[in-house]
């Protein structure tokens, strides 16, 4: 008989209803906010480690100028008598994290210019000064922190209309006789 009231008891005990009071809610709800924040924060950082990393380049421009954080024109070809040019980029969703513009030239590594991305939209620009030797097709790449390019655009660099001049033609028509009409 002990043993039915027993089984009895347990019974009643286990089916009644569980209360927490609200300090208890929210004491476990604020761990479980806190403990997402903390795998939040994780998972960024291994999809940064990883290249994973999120953000986009919303926007990339060669320009000739920058005014007022805006890009004065959109080139794709530069002229020899220009003799800097700016890449503009509008970073998205990359707060907290760094990015690079990488200058390369014929495969080769001219310049990169590092930047702190510190806001969800995130403008910035670097410039290259140029020397007659470097014309030719030219590529900037955005890299971000985890080294992935996440952003490639080319320009040529075209040189002056005095250099290119090819000397052998010029002494080819002097060289060669006039032709009249008889």
């Amino acid at each position: 008989m002990k043993l039915k009231q027993g089984l009895l008891s347990l019974i009643f005990i286990i089916s009644l209803p569980v209360y927490a009071s609200p300090q208890m809610m929210d004491e476990k709800n604020t761990a479980t906010v806190e403990q997402d924040a903390t795998t939040a924060t994780s998972t960024e950082n291994m999809q940064e480690a990883s290249g994973l990393s999120t953000g986009t380049v919303f926007r990339a421009a060669f320009t000739s100028n920058v005014e007022n954080r805006e890009p004065t024109d959109d080139l794709e070809k530069v002229s020899g008598d220009q003799n800097q040019l700016f890449f503009f980029t509008e970073l998205r969703d990359m707060s907290g994290q760094t990015a690079r513009h990488r200058w390369e030239h014929a495969g080769k590594v001219m310049a990169e210019v590092e930047f702190n991305v510190k806001g969800p939209r995130w403008r910035v620009w670097s410039s290259k000064s140029f020397v007659p030797g470097w014309a030719g097709d030219w590529k900037v790449s955005v890299i971000n922190a985890a080294g992935d390019v996440i952003k490639e655009k080319n320009f040529t660099y075209e040189t002056a209309v005095a250099e290119q001049a090819d000397p052998a033609t010029e002494n080819e028509a002097a060289t060669m006789p006039e032709m009249h009409k008889q």
